[in-house]
């Protein structure tokens, strides 16, 4: 916000990248490091509108700020009538829109006078909705608001009503002119709207702050509860304008109107100010070096030997120069970091991906400081703490209260605090490993620098896909096209329970039409529900929900189906023993990754404590999963068999002689046998330990590749002598194809892991699988559905593809599926489908950056931690050779040595790997 009395910019030296890397106590750094990469961005002027150009006298002349341009433009369109999305940076200013907003309205509606009092002591003309994704930023914003009515002079009544909410919660329905929630909340007080009427009748806005994080699963169930509130809403004569505020997303307009099923007006271009800011990228030093001993056992294609193209590394090994196969941690370095700064009195915040490595980053950032004490003085104290949900409330209000006050320097943080919950004002922003979005990067680095102030960014890479293609590619933080937001509302089975939903709270009749859902959809849905015994009637009258009480219930935010599972403590567990709360708090988890992560015998990281999976009951109507707290030295990791039965294509297109399609299918995945891997240096401690858990059936949305024939048959002879380069073992390593599959297998990896530098998806939410007999895995008309006919037995589907490998006649395309691991599906093997190029293009510069010097790749460009195959077979340069023909940039005439006199009508190896 611009003071209309500014102050100058801050320039402190030490908030430099220069001033850390010269000052950080490690003799082999300096700025000319092959580790370090900087960014300066200068420093960006606010661009303001008075007040008084947009506001009324009333609202503009208390009104302490100018506007930035972005809430000028937002509160104009919003006076027009427009629903508004506003997508700028952390800070901008975006709660300043929606509270004028507010303000504006009441005074409208008469609820206040001009002077600012209320007008009468009831409101029936004008209420407000304001839905935010954590409790602690309801409570911030709750707080922002009040603050900005108390200087405004207005008395608004601005009240919360969660789960948390105690007191009189019906006074607050009665008297609140604006209500600060939650979705999960809103779903289960949509039940009872009628207690609420007086509020529905008035509400004229509902605001949605922090928008972009609605994506996935959840972001399906908040646009259905979205649907079902403007049922409600037009059930008591409300009619509501919708403010989405998000950070910076790649399709805010389609991401928006998507969620609230109405138009929306974009605002994105930001006039907020920000000070210069130095960008870090910081990649740990080696762990080890080995030297490549291995190039004549391992051949090389002549291209990937000979390439050293202009402002490229070299793709893959030489034999006379050393490779980095593993690197220091990011969670052995960035504490060190953070440690450093804080030191300096740089306030700083260190973002880390778990809640127990805010605590373990404490200590080794303790650690730190002790081992360098001659660096930075005997006597200086660890002035930081940790920041997490799983610390009591009391805990992490005490510690926002210290860093606001300058007695902690340093908070080791989730993305708890990313979101904008009000710490004060801070230096510097240390990030452990690539946060998976653009859009996150710059949320989390922007909590610092506020105004003009000068900022630090320091964030320490990990050995993994994502993080050393930005490593290698600085330049993608800065490419003006960000993440495209991911929310479908296709998935039937989350549709279906929201039907029930809506029919419970409203009965559903033809008005619902093209509001609600499409004619055809709808009347299926109620058809079902109907024939299942939990609605009565039909949409032509009335459908009425006459299940069991409080279908509501049946909606997990974090899940498609009501079988979800749910995790608790085991009975007899010691909390006070252990130092753990009563009540976990943990989402639930859906059966797939119940079967994966969740499977008896699994030893889990939750709260900071590790957990032993000692029962896992199916025979109730929420499936539950019980945990023991353990201490032991070792951690699990499960291991699967997947495969994709009955594919069928719904849309297709052509990519450079490519087919690429987007359809459905059902997957088939087992997750049968898990390791014990040892803590300290992820050995093995026993291996392939049954899980005795089914395999899982899903019928998902899958995303496809086939590669042209004369492609597929030169790269086969291509790679025809490689085996166990490939990472197999020598008695696997004797088939033809091998090499080539590995390839594809390897840009199957590759694509599914560069995913999220386009799109805003979970990596962990997809799966792969790359074959060389693609039509095996379509449906037939010919032939049964091979899910229809297989029981609980992997086994049984193996037989049936085999089968059905030998009966299907003719040449048939190899390639790569990437589906949906949600049963369903969630969207984003439809967006990967719209984007394909794109992510193709990532996997292959990363496939060809990486510097690890293995033919067969390593977690930076092609490994996979859910790899049912233990990442083998995989090839990397015939992953390349299949990706640049695809995009169209590798010469087909170079095929021609490779192509045989005759090729085509040959039916392949059955092989397939995920």
């Amino acid at each position: 916000m611009t003071d209309k009395h500014t102050t100058d910019a801050s320039t402190r030296s030490d908030v430099a990248g220069t001033a850390l890397i010269e000052t950080f106590p490690r003799t082999t750094l300096t700025p000319e490091s092959e580790y370090i990469d900087r960014i300066e961005l200068p420093a960006k002027p606010a661009d303001t509108v008075p007040a008084s150009d947009v506001l009324d006298s009333t609202l503009a002349d208390p009104y302490p700020y100018d506007l930035f341009s972005h809430q000028a433009d937002a509160l104009e369109a919003l006076e027009d009538g427009e629903n508004v999305t506003v997508t700028t940076s952390t800070s901008s200013g975006k709660t300043h829109i929606y509270g004028l907003q507010i303000a504006r309205n009441l005074l409208e509606a008469g609820v206040l006078n001009a002077d600012g009092s209320r007008a009468s002591t009831g409101n029936t003309a004008s209420t407000v909705l304001c839905v935010y994704p954590m409790k602690a930023l309801t409570k911030d914003q709750h707080e922002a608001l009040e603050d900005l009515y108390d200087q405004l002079g207005l008395d608004v009544r601005v009240r919360m009503y969660d789960g948390d909410t105690t007191g009189d919660r019906r006074a607050i329905r009665e008297q609140a002119d604006v209500i600060l929630t939650n979705f999960a909340g809103l779903n289960v007080y949509l039940e009872h709207h009628d207690r609420w009427s007086r509020f529905y009748s008035a509400l004229d806005l509902v605001a949605i702050d922090e928008s972009h994080t609605y994506t996935g699963v959840e972001g399906m169930h908040v646009a259905w509860i979205l649907r079902r509130i403007q049922r409600v809403t037009d059930y008591w004569g409300g009619n509501p304008q919708y403010v989405l505020t998000s950070a910076t997303i790649g399709n805010p307009r389609e991401h928006s109107e998507e969620l609230i099923n109405a138009p929306v007006t974009v605002v994105d271009e930001d006039g907020s100010p920000h000070g210069p800011r130095d960008i870090v990228l910081w990649n740990p030093p080696p762990r080890e070096t080995t030297q490549d001993d291995t190039s004549d056992e391992f051949p090389l294609s002549p291209e990937l030997e000979d390439e050293t193209d202009e402002g490229q590394d070299e793709v893959l090994a030489d034999p006379d120069e050393e490779f980095i196969t593993e690197r220091v941690s990011a969670s052995v370095e960035a504490p060190k970091i953070f440690d450093h700064l804080t030191a300096s009195d740089v306030r700083t915040l260190l973002f880390c991906p778990s809640r127990k490595l805010t605590e373990l980053s404490v200590q080794r950032a303790t650690d730190h400081r002790r081992s360098t004490s001659r660096a930075y003085g005997r006597s200086s104290p660890a002035d930081y703490a940790a920041y997490n949900a799983g610390l009591g409330r009391r805990t992490r209000h005490s510690r926002e209260q210290q860093f606001k006050t300058g007695v902690l320097t340093g908070l080791a943080t989730t993305s708890a605090l990313e979101l904008g919950i009000d710490i004060g004002s801070l230096d510097a922003t240390v990030l452990m490993g690539y946060p998976g979005q653009r859009q996150a990067f710059w949320q989390r680095i922007g909590r610092a620098g506020r105004g003009a102030s000068r900022s630090l960014a320091v964030m320490v890479g990990d050995h993994r896909t994502l993080d050393q293609y930005v490593l290698n590619n600085p330049e993608y933080l800065l490419e003006t096209d960000v993440e495209d937001a991911v929310v479908d509302t296709s998935n039937n089975a989350v549709f279906a329970t929201h039907v029930l939903c809506a029919a419970d709270e409203i009965a559903l009749d033809e008005a619902d039409i093209d509001t609600f859902a499409d004619e055809d959809r709808l009347r299926a849905a109620v058809k079902m529900w109907r024939e299942a015994g939990f609605v009565d009637g039909y949409l032509d009258a009335a459908v009425h929900y006459s299940g069991p009480g409080r279908p509501q219930t049946r909606v997990n935010l974090y899940g498609t189906t009501g079988t979800d599972y749910q995790l608790k403590l085991a009975d007899d567990v010691d909390c006070e023993r252990w130092g753990i709360p009563d009540d976990l708090d943990l989402e639930p988890v859906n059966r797939n990754r119940a079967y994966r992560d969740y499977h008896e015998g699994a030893v889990r990281l939750q709260h900071g404590q590790q957990f032993e999976v000692v029962t896992v009951d199916d025979n109730r109507p929420q499936p539950v999963i019980e945990l023991e707290p353990v201490d032991c030295g070792y951690y699990t990791q499960s291991r699967n068999k997947v495969n994709v039965l009955d594919a069928t294509s719904e849309r297709s297109r052509e990519i450079n002689g490519f087919t690429l399609h987007f359809g459905r299918g059902t997957v088939l995945v087992h997750h049968h046998a898990y390791d014990e891997m040892h803590i300290g240096n992820s050995e093995p401690k026993q291996q392939m330990i049954p899980t005795d858990t089914p395999p899982i059936l899903m019928n998902t949305q899958l995303c496809w590749l086939e590669v042209p024939g004369e492609i597929e048959a030169a790269l086969i002879r291509k790679y025809k002598d490689y085996g166990i380069e490939t990472g197999v073992d020598p008695d696997q390593a004797q088939v033809v194809h091998l090499g080539y599959v590995a390839g594809l297998h390897a840009a199957e990896h590759a694509t599914i892991q560069t995913a999220p530098l386009e799109l805003r998806v979970d990596t962990n939410d997809l799966g792969g699988l790359a074959t060389l007999i693609m039509d095996t895995h379509y449906a037939h008309s010919e032939y049964d559905d091979i899910a229809d006919s297989i029981g609980e037995s992997f086994e049984a589907a193996m037989a049936a593809l085999e089968q059905r490998s030998q009966e299907v006649g003719g040449q048939t395309a190899s390639g790569w599926f990437i589906y949906d691991g949600v049963d369903g599906g969630l969207g984003f093997a439809r967006a990967i489908y719209d984007n394909f190029e794109a992510l193709a293009e990532r996997a292959r510069e990363q496939l060809t950056q990486c510097q690890c010097g293995q033919p067969n790749g390593c977690p930076a460009c092609t490994f996979d931690e859910n790899c049912g195959n233990d990442n083998k077979p995989l090839l990397r340069a015939s992953a390349v050779d299949v990706l640049e023909h695809l995009l169209g940039e590798a010469d087909r005439d170079d095929l021609e040595a490779y192509l045989p006199d005759k090729y085509g009508g040959e039916r392949r190896p059955t092989l397939y790997y995920s």
